[in-house]
């Protein structure tokens, strides 16, 4: 069976090796990137929360609702909450060798949406504004390119012209998140 976007969270509740595969090759980068965020002092303490983060979501997929989040969004979550919880575990060990060192951010809590919101904004910063609408409104909106098309006024085979250009510069403008090896 081959496994796509259609069928890859079916398959990876079935615990399919090649969902997995699938899984980690699409959402690995989005991973990495949460997780570097916030472990960002740990380089080695980054690599070993990844592999952490992956099995606890071929562990907990059948807790993925559908209807509550999309995709991108919960493994955003739990990626941030994993990366956190190690975050937690190493500075509980860490020596406090110098308090006036210490940097005290100005806002101690933020939500699933401003890390996404945030992780998003800055993928797509190497955006035009006209290409910045339109990734907001497939890739952050999730609308279909039927809609954005009539929005837009624009033909869809421009805009399937248009992301996979802006797909291209964003990867040519964040090389570290879109390695072949992701992990």
């Amino acid at each position: 069976m081959e496994i796509n976007n259609e069928n890859f969270i079916s398959e990876l509740k079935k615990q399919n090796q090649e969902a997995l595969e699938f899984f980690v090759k699409n959402y690995g980068g989005l991973i990495k990137a949460v997780v570097h965020r916030i472990l960002y002092s740990y380089p080695e303490d980054a690599e070993e929360c990844l592999y952490d983060i992956i099995i606890k979501i071929w562990n907990n997929i059948n807790s993925f609702d559908e209807n509550k989040s999309s995709l991108s969004n919960w493994v955003a979550a739990v990626s941030k909450y994993g990366a956190l919880d190690k975050l937690r575990k190493l500075a509980k060990y860490e020596p406090l060798s110098d308090i006036d060192s210490i940097q005290i951010s100005y806002k101690t809590h933020f939500t699933d949406n401003e890390i996404f919101n945030e992780f998003f904004s800055e993928l797509i910063s190497c955006l035009n504004e006209e290409d910045k609408k339109l990734f907001i409104s497939l890739f952050w909106y999730g609308k279909t390119y039927d809609e954005v098309s009539s929005e837009l006024k624009k033909n869809k085979n421009n805009l399937f012209n248009r992301v996979s250009r802006g797909k291209k510069k964003i990867i040519a403008n964040h090389p570290d998140l879109f390695k072949k090896e992701i992990i």
